[in-house]
């Protein structure tokens, strides 16, 4: 249907144009009326009919001087005069000034059908010519953000003019809301769409998303433009938040994978193309601190926020997984995630995601065949992290991954603390001579002091000052049987800096004297 608009001050012609003219029959609509071309002009402004229908004579502003108007203005409306005059000076001043009919009182049926036809046939040659020069201004706003310049206005011009068709603008109309829309995560949802829940069916997260996109101008009229996959910018000539944020909670994927970033005011399409990298700068920053799904229009007074404090020691996650204390995973990673972005960038914190998981799996896993197993057959964990763009879904994959880890120490807690008795207990063996504490193993494994205490006893059955002293005292009495060392040298040897207090504990131990045990021995040796 192609809307009209009716001008005339005679009101009983007006009416019978109105109301006693199968408009339907040829596939038209009177949207409007006016009884002068002041009064016309207004609604035109408003209303932006296909087809103005307009008397040649009548007060205040006359039809002539209307068609120049709309014709400078809105070129894109075909103009059809009528007139009770049938003089050439009136046909040739409408042909002049862009006209494409010009019907005479009272209006013949058949020559109205006749004209109608042609005026159809024009708006479907402009309609065409307009979807030609849009793909065009695709092209060309892709090239001006590319390139940007003065040198460039000329181009700039071009693209100006056919938004300003599109959006039945005012031809001298030099400004525009701009609207910059992307698909968060489009790489990593294009290349694994099962990866964050995404509805099964013929079509993957990304197709939905394009095409709930794509539907934008049906909803909001504006042009749409595709830059690239998974971007756009939408012109428009009016930014009201609350109308894309009405749009895009049509669709519950797009309210969580679409970012919107709003001109808070109009501008020229140069003086957009030299803030767009500012804009796209902003959105990428914005996404990697805070997350997929945002909504902007003041994105030109927000600076990203820089991390200040130093990432949390991994020995700190390790433990927490280790002793599977969920609450402390998860308040590890939001001090590494939730902490602003490091001079590095996104790269920076892909690169130390990377390190934490290799040292909490070498940690984890180290005695656990399964574990080893799960991660080294998928590299799914690896492959995904290095597509995220946002912190907050790095954040959201570690803790499944840290996750995984957790549920497989949970399902075999037993075995898992004999791993950690042996560890220690082969740490201990190695290094009996040494000064040993509880903090320094506990720090060596990952775990605290009193978890460490709890799960030694549990399998040992003896504490670790036990453990530790029956070690020291076992090759104490080894170098006493095998080798002339004198006594204070092994004392020192096993750990001791007392030559007395070892003395004291070897007899504690075995009933005898560091001397004695040796002749005993030496005398067993003879016999």
């Amino acid at each position: 249907m192609y809307n009209i608009i009716l001008v005339d001050d005679e009101r009983l012609t007006l009416d019978t144009l109105a109301n006693y003219i199968d408009w339907e029959q040829m596939s038209c609509r009177v949207i409007a009326t006016a009884s002068n071309g002041r009064d016309a002009l207004k609604k035109i402004e408003s209303l932006q009919p296909d087809i103005l229908i307009t008397d040649v004579k009548m007060p205040v502003m006359d039809g002539i001087e209307l068609c120049k108007q709309v014709h400078t203005r809105f070129p894109k409306i075909q103009i059809v005069f009528l007139s009770g005059y049938n003089e050439f000076d009136y046909a040739c001043a409408a042909l002049q000034h862009g006209a494409c009919g010009y019907l005479l009182k009272p209006i013949d049926h058949e020559e109205l059908a006749t004209t109608m036809r042609t005026v159809r046939q024009r708006c479907e040659e402009q309609k065409n010519r307009l979807n030609s020069t849009l793909l065009t201004s695709g092209e060309y706003l892709r090239e001006l953000l590319q390139i940007r310049g003065n040198l460039l206005s000329g181009l700039a011009d071009e693209v100006t003019t056919v938004y300003n068709h599109h959006l039945h603008l005012p031809a001298d109309n030099k400004t525009f809301y701009f609207v910059f829309i992307s698909i968060d995560e489009y790489t990593l949802l294009a290349e694994n769409p099962l990866a964050f829940d995404a509805p099964s069916g013929d079509f993957s997260t990304v197709e939905r998303l394009e095409f709930f996109i794509a539907g934008l101008p049906s909803f909001s009229p504006g042009v749409l433009t595709k830059l690239r996959d998974g971007q756009w910018i939408f012109v428009t000539k009016e930014s009201d938040r609350t109308v894309f944020t009405h749009w895009r909670n049509q669709s519950a994927n797009a309210g969580r994978w679409i970012s919107l970033f709003l001109t808070d005011n109009p501008q020229s399409l140069l003086s957009f193309t030299k803030q767009w990298p500012k804009m796209l700068q902003t959105r990428n920053q914005l996404v990697a601190i805070h997350g997929t799904g945002l909504i902007n229009d003041n994105w030109e007074n927000i600076h990203a926020t820089l991390r200040k404090e130093p990432f949390p020691k991994t020995e700190h996650l390790i433990a927490a997984v280790q002793q599977t204390r969920r609450d402390q995973v998860e308040e590890w990673l939001h001090d590494f995630y939730d902490g602003g972005l490091p001079p590095g960038n996104i790269s920076q914190v892909f690169v130390d995601s990377v390190s934490v998981f290799d040292a909490v799996l070498d940690a984890v896993a180290a005695n656990n065949r399964h574990l080893q197993e799960i991660f080294e057959k998928d590299s799914k964990f690896f492959g995904r992290l290095s597509l995220m763009e946002s912190m907050q879904s790095m954040k959201t994959h570690m803790r499944q991954i840290l996750s995984i880890m957790m549920d497989e120490l949970e399902a075999s807690p037993v075995d898992r603390h004999i791993e950690i008795v042996n560890e220690v207990c082969n740490i201990i063996q190695k290094n009996y001579g040494q000064v040993i504490s509880i903090d320094v193993l506990a720090e060596l494994i990952f775990l605290s002091p009193n978890y460490l205490r709890t799960i030694f006893k549990d399998v040992t059955g003896k504490t670790l000052l036990e453990y530790v002293t029956q070690i020291r005292m076992d090759n104490a009495c080894l170098m006493l049987q095998e080798t002339n060392i004198r006594i204070h040298e092994i004392a020192k040897q096993v750990g001791f800096e007392s030559p007395s207090y070892f003395g004291s504990v070897f007899f504690k131990r075995t009933g005898l004297t560091p001397n004695q045990y040796r002749t005993h021995a030496k005398k067993g040796q003879r016999t």
